[in-house]
């Protein structure tokens, strides 16, 4: 099957942007196919807060308008990208996942948002997120594991592109809330480097940890949806962040074949016992490029500091806001208020010196290897939606601020999807990048 001969909801973010570009699909004709299979496909899976076929014809008309003139089209030229709850946009409302903050509607958008805009991508709907981005779930299902969690923060934005309703959609990670979901819902998930994506209009968790991140269906869609949104701004200490050449490095082949470190880290024994048999298969299948590496014990103790810092920052940004309707929040986000009203300043400062120089201690590694592979969760998706799962995987490399993937790789003997993370160097995100698709491609 050519990509012409695909269906809207098949497409992916490069191939429509090389259709439009040829005129091989006429962008019309694209948003009303898609339309279409949301209205028929989206009360099943509940993936979206937010979805006004209004507020899409009215981008679609600006963006057609842009064609007819002959002008050249931008890089996300009509491609439909869903936004989690808790961005800020101006035309749908952003209500944090949060019953309170129901009808909430912004004036302007997260930069972010604008930034996409720019590129010509159509701001598709608002994703559900779970509440306040923490740990409540959300009624979305996982279209790739019924009757199992899609996992969260990021809820809405991984079930979104796992059916197709969307082609790339945009999540946000404190701990493992990009990563746990695409491997829960079988897509890619790619967290780029803290600070590369400014997180202005974005709902403040923990801002020392909340990382913006993309979903998608192949790494290359990730890495042109991410390009767009890198730098273009500057970080709290001083420092320029610049856009990144990551969609042509990540289409390149490697210049040698790439060498992985395989780590298990010390939670390895909170794997399920499918997925581990899983991962030493893989492990054998790239013995060839790949040594297993044992990390120090010591970087268990990151579990703890990831858990000071998040918890001592989220009550200081979400307190005022849910005191005044404690009567509405859940059991989990008050009693982390809690928690986080008891740390000690000393505590908390000392955690964040540790976050600080975190991926030094890592930068060896990279001298030698050119990603960490490890799994990107404990196993599968649990049963249920009842809870969205363990981000513990994830943890470690949220905390170092390094750019992690999660690849569908692989399954358990039921079917259901296991995501393969794979971490990079700091800032060294169009070599993961790269690398990643060598592995796809490796592994057919």
């Amino acid at each position: 099957m050519t990509d012409t001969q695909k269906q809207a909801h098949e497409q992916g973010v490069t191939e429509l942007v090389g259709h439009f570009r040829q005129g091989s699909l006429p962008l019309l004709d694209y948003v009303a196919a898609m339309l279409e299979f949301s209205r028929t496909q989206e009360p099943t899976v509940k993936a979206f807060a937010h979805h006004d076929a209004n507020i899409v014809a009215l981008q679609t008309e600006r963006l057609d308008g842009l064609r007819q003139s002959g002008a050249p089209l931008p890089a996300l030229f009509g491609v439909p990208i869903a936004l989690k709850d808790n961005i800020d946009t101006c035309d749908y409302p952003t209500e944090w996942g949060y019953a309170p903050a129901s009808g909430r509607t912004p004036s302007v958008d997260a930069f972010l948002v604008h930034k996409l805009r720019q590129a010509g991508a159509l701001v598709w709907a608002k994703s559900r997120c779970t509440e306040l981005a923490y740990m409540q779930p959300t009624v979305t299902e996982n279209p790739r594991a019924p009757g199992h969690t899609p996992g969260g923060s990021s809820s809405g934005s991984a079930a979104a592109v796992a059916a197709g309703l969307v082609p790339a959609a945009i999540g946000t990670q404190t701990n493992g809330s990009v990563i746990r979901p695409a491997s829960f819902c079988g897509v890619v998930g790619f967290k780029p480097s803290r600070g590369l994506i400014f997180n202005g209009g974005i709902l403040k968790g923990a801002p020392s940890l909340d990382q913006v991140g993309v979903f998608a269906r192949s790494v290359p869609d990730a890495a042109a949806v991410a390009e767009v949104l890198v730098g273009g701004h500057q970080l709290a200490s001083g420092q320029l962040v610049f856009p990144m050449q990551l969609a042509s490095i990540c289409n390149e082949e490697p210049p040698l074949p790439p060498k992985f470190m395989f780590v298990k880290t010390p939670m390895w024994d909170r794997v399920d016992p499918g997925a581990r048999e899983a991962f030493e298969a893989l492990a054998d299948e790239l013995k060839d490029c790949m040594v297993e590496v044992e990390l120090p014990q010591s970087v268990a103790n990151a579990l703890a500091w990831h858990k000071t810092i998040m918890e001592a920052e989220m009550h200081a940004s979400l307190q005022r806001l849910v005191a005044d309707n404690a009567q509405q929040a859940s059991a989990p986000i008050l009693d982390m208020l809690a928690r986080g009203a008891q740390l000690l300043a000393a505590d908390y400062l000392a955690a964040l010196e540790r976050m600080q120089v975190a991926a030094a201690g890592f930068e060896e590694f990279f001298d030698h290897f050119d990603a960490i592979l490890t799994p990107a969760t404990l196993g599968a998706a649990p049963v249920g939606l009842a809870s969205t799962g363990d981000p513990v995987m994830s943890t470690l490399w949220t905390f170092a601020g390094l750019p992690c993937l999660s690849l569908p790789l692989l399954q358990t003997e039921a079917g259901l999807p296991l995501g393969v993370q794979l971490v990079g160097g700091l800032r060294n995100d169009a070599r993961l990048l790269r690398t990643a698709r060598w592995l796809v491609k490796r592994l057919g």
